[in-house]
């Protein structure tokens, strides 16, 4: 594609400010950031309006709703769409939707629903399963009655090859030894939450992955 720039009065490049700056942008990758009176003039420029900041968009890795619509109620690639503008008004470009505790059922068409939606909304970057592995003891906003210890099952559901990125929220505490290296293995990002999980818990998970 021929690259292009954006110009804008400041440029937030994640460290630093740099004023009246533009970024070059090639396809789907930025080339550089250059004082705006510096870009070649055979390229098409793209001015910012007066005031705005040109900033990376914010990855949100656990988005459990927007617009109106709740992803454990709305499991499907339209209810992540509308979730996804919703949070793209307000900077975020990339977004992992989050179901919660729920049924078997329900993890399935999450999953189906984001796999849909990759395919059209490339800020959609996954899945995220908080639950139901948690501790009865930590529930938050979790239904008691849907806490439950992960199958075998499970662990082949989370574990089969996915388009993006997939993550699993459990308590260490109450997964069978081997759960979390088998979801580490498959690339799985799995992460601790809502757990009553001693030391010695939380240093086994860590080693596992």
């Amino acid at each position: 594609m021929t690259p292009h720039a954006l110009v804008a009065d400041t440029v937030f490049d994640g460290d630093g400010l740099h004023r009246d700056a533009a970024v070059i942008i090639e396809g789907e990758h930025i080339q550089r950031l250059l004082p705006s009176r510096d870009v070649p003039g055979s390229l098409p420029v793209q001015r910012m309006p007066a005031g705005v900041w040109l900033a990376p968009g914010f990855i949100d890795v656990q988005v459990n709703g927007g617009g109106d619509v709740l992803f454990n109620n709305a499991p499907t690639a339209e209810g992540i769409a509308a979730i996804a503008a919703a949070h793209r008004r307000f900077g975020t470009t990339g977004l992992v939707p989050t179901l919660i505790t729920d049924t078997a059922d329900k993890m399935h068409a999450a999953r189906a629903a984001a796999e849909a939606a990759m395919a059209c909304e490339p800020g959609v970057l996954g899945i995220h399963f908080e639950g139901p592995f948690l501790s009865p003891d930590r529930p938050g906003v979790h239904d008691p009655s849907l806490i439950r210890a992960p199958t075998a099952a499970d662990r082949d559901f989370l574990t089969r090859p996915s388009t993006g990125v997939t993550i699993v929220t459990l308590a260490p505490e109450r997964v069978p030894p081997g759960f979390v290296a088998a979801l580490a293995q498959a690339g799985v990002r799995v992460c601790l939450g809502h757990s009553a999980a001693s030391y010695d818990d939380t240093r086994a998970a860590l080693a596992e992955g």
